[in-house]
Order: C-alpha cells, then structure tokens, then sequence
C-alpha cells in the first residue's frame, strides 16, 4: 500500500539575515590600489551588504573597496552575485574615512573627499 502522508517542505533558508534599508546613495568602487575607481549607487543597504548598481558594464575584482559617500564609510567588499548592472556586496569590514590615519584609508579618504558634497 502507497504511503499517502502528506510531506511538508521546509521553506528555504532565508539568504539575507538582516533586514534590507532602500536608499539611493552615490557610492564609489575603488580596487587597484586605489588606481581605478567607479561611480556606483547603492540601492539598498544592510550591516552585512548591499545591492549596488553602476552605469556601465566592466570587469570587477572580486574584492574591492566601496565608498559610501554620504556616510564617509569606506567597506572592504565581495562579489557575491553579480546580475548586468547590478551587484551583491558582502561587508567584509567597515572603516571611517574622517579618523583613520592608515596609509591606505588616506589615499580612500582623499577619494571620498574628491566627491563628496560641500
């Protein structure tokens, strides 16, 4: 005789832990060393991540630095899906652009300074 019971699915584990803040905040992609950068807009942003977008199609790293800057934040970024002009973002780190002294956040402090606002 067939088993008949009825068999519940779990329902998949959801991929984004932490609650998603729409926002449309001019970002920048820096890798190379700070050598090559990119305009971006971030279209929504947790603690863990973003969904950032650009204008153009081109080769990112699969790490890079990103630079929020409305907030003076710079993040140290992975790819974790990339969809046309469209990115996923993992937060490796987050680091102030206003008080580090760092050789390397200062050459990221001065490419915040170079766009952000008055």
């Amino acid at each position: 005789m067939a088993d008949h019971t009825l068999k519940l699915k779990t329902p998949p584990r959801d991929r984004k832990p932490s609650s998603r803040q729409r926002v449309l905040l001019r970002g920048l992609i820096v890798y190379g060393a700070g050598t090559f950068t990119c305009d971006c807009v971030f279209r929504n942003l947790t603690a863990n991540g973003a969904r950032i977008a650009v204008k153009q199609l081109f080769q990112i790293p699969e790490r890079f630095y990103l630079i929020n800057i409305r907030d003076g934040i710079a993040y140290d970024a992975s790819v974790v899906w990339n969809r046309s002009l469209d990115i996923g973002v993992k937060f490796q780190s987050q680091l102030p652009l206003n008080s580090n002294e760092d050789l390397t956040y200062r050459r990221l402090r001065k490419l915040w300074l170079a766009k952000a606002p008055c």
